[in-house]
């Protein structure tokens, strides 16, 4: 089937097409199926007192769905209803189902991102600036509030992938403090950043790199916060739950790339636990003093 053709295809017949598949991620109507569950799960209440509270979430919460799953209700059960400046920092927010989401609703919103995005909501008041992170055009002190998820670990790597252009293609594993740095800068005191990261047993993928226990803490000490709250959620066999670093810092990240459904040559297929991508990830909220 070929994608313009499949494009045309309603979402309740791609998510039929995804489970009569087997349910295999990043198969066909893995996305719609992964977006739709998501939206469902910023929408329920129970849910996101569960990630507020930092409770157990339910048996099979999540499962063979990526960490998008637990990213996305986290951030939205930690961002209050208040009007304010926003600033998306990777465009990982740039996602219909989940800017329709009423803790947007009264909120100025800026995304930034290396490159334009298939999808661009303008129509509804969102501003958007292609550029690094790392050299922000906005004055001190701009923003109440700023999310940084998924993306920290892409900052100075081999970004040629998302941007075809190979001054993005970099190796300098450290400049995520400079980010971090900006993004202070640019947030207001009192302000929150909310970020996430894949987190475990370090290993640099070329594109990304996964965040350990040392990493992390460097991000820590570079924000310099004395407010700060931190979460880790692990993906098993019974799907992602909370967590902590001590149960967390071993996992390794499952690289579909490698497997047979990518790499032609390769007679690798999904684990048991079909683990999507990461199967841990660390959720920081941190508060400019």
């Amino acid at each position: 089937m070929s994608k313009s053709i499949y494009k045309l295809i309603p979402d309740w017949l791609k998510i039929i097409i995804f489970k009569i598949g087997g349910g295999r991620p990043w198969s066909k109507g893995y996305s719609t199926f992964k977006f739709q569950y998501i939206r469902k799960a910023i929408n329920n209440q129970k849910t996101i007192k569960r990630f507020r509270d930092s409770e157990v979430l339910p048996k099979n919460y999540g499962y063979a769905l990526d960490e998008r799953a637990v990213e996305y209700p986290w951030v939205v059960s930690k961002i209050p209803f208040i009007s304010s400046n926003f600033l998306d920092a990777g465009s990982t927010l740039n996602i219909k189902e989940v800017l329709e989401h009423q803790i947007f609703k009264n909120k100025k919103i800026t995304i930034v991102n290396l490159n334009p995005e298939p999808s661009c909501f303008y129509q509804k008041g969102i501003s958007y600036f292609f550029g690094d992170i790392r050299e922000l055009p906005f004055k001190d002190n701009y923003f109440d509030f700023i999310t940084c998820i998924s993306t920290l670990e892409h900052i100075g790597m081999d970004n040629y992938l998302y941007t075809n252009n190979l001054k993005n293609s970099e190796e300098k594993i450290l400049d995520f403090e400079k980010a971090i740095l900006e993004l202070k800068r640019v947030l207001k005191s009192g302000g929150s950043l909310f970020i996430t990261v894949p987190f475990g047993k370090y290993k640099n993928f070329g594109w990304f790199q996964q965040f350990d226990s040392k990493l992390v803490n460097r991000v820590l000490e570079v924000f310099g916060s004395k407010e700060q709250k931190i979460n880790y959620y692990k993906y098993g066999e019974g799907g992602w739950n909370i967590s902590d670093e001590k149960e967390s810092r071993d996992v390794e990240y499952f690289d579909v790339f490698k497997t047979k459904y990518f790499e032609k040559k390769s007679i690798i297929g999904f684990d048991f636990d079909l683990a999507a991508a990461s199967r841990a990830v660390v959720c920081l909220e941190l508060v400019k003093n």
